[in-house]
């Protein structure tokens, strides 16, 4: 799918001096950057959609956790171009399901920036070659295991997914099922693990992706080509 968007660039990086550097590759296009600390729905609120988001990876388990989470919440408005290292190809499979549409390794910024930002523009995935080889086999592992599929939760765990797409709060699905908002919280945490996600607004998003959900949420962007970088 073809971007109809006018490009616009926004950074979430760790470094001023990455911004800084990757602002100069890019002469001519509109760029802002994010807080670490923005949420999903302060981006939307200030940016709108239809916007490539360059991350790095971060060097933190916390700031790889909250990229996962952010990729996750934005994906139905931007699309995603992580930067970083190619040292975990488990993190990086995370993160390509999480929603991002293109990785580049630092050392191969120079090469690759542009040509994967006119990839994710024409609606391709950028992606490393070692990564797209790991995904077969890891998929299949993951779907002996029942991995991001609604078949894995508990009877429980899937009327609280239900609520959940309705925006019920958590004192609210403990206040119909009888439960306390902690219990709630605990299954909630175990949702998050078995469905891949970082948030309950994430979590949220995927229940309204399940068939018979109240509501069917459209994805703007699609992503139907892959594009393999070496």
């Amino acid at each position: 799918m073809r971007w109809k968007h006018p490009l616009r660039i926004v950074f979430y990086c760790e470094s001023p001096l990455a911004v800084r550097y990757l602002t100069g590759l890019l002469p001519g296009t509109q760029t802002s950057s994010l807080s670490l600390r923005a949420t999903g729905d302060e981006v939307v609120r200030t940016h709108g959609s239809g916007f490539i988001l360059v991350a790095e990876e971060g060097s933190q388990e916390t700031t790889k956790h909250k990229l996962l989470s952010l990729v996750s919440e934005l994906r139905e408005n931007a699309r995603t171009l992580v930067i970083g290292d190619v040292t975990s190809p488990l993190y990086l499979r995370h993160l390509f399901l999480a929603g991002i549409h293109g990785f580049i390794d630092y050392a191969d910024l120079k090469s690759q920036f542009r040509p994967a930002l006119a990839a994710i523009r024409d609606g391709r995935l950028w992606m490393p070659v070692q990564t797209a080889e790991g995904f077969s086999p890891w998929l299949e592992d993951k779907a002996r295991m029942g991995f991001a599929s609604p078949g894995v939760l508990t009877p429980q765990e899937g009327i609280i997914l239900s609520l959940l797409s309705k925006n019920l709060s958590n004192k609210e699905i403990g206040h119909r099922l009888r439960i306390s908002e902690r219990t709630v919280k605990f299954h909630l945490t175990n949702m998050f693990d078995k469905l891949g996600v970082r948030s309950r607004h994430a979590l949220a998003r995927f229940a309204m992706r399940l068939p018979g959900a109240t509501e069917q949420t459209s994805r703007p962007f699609d992503s139907e080509v892959i594009q393999l970088v070496s």
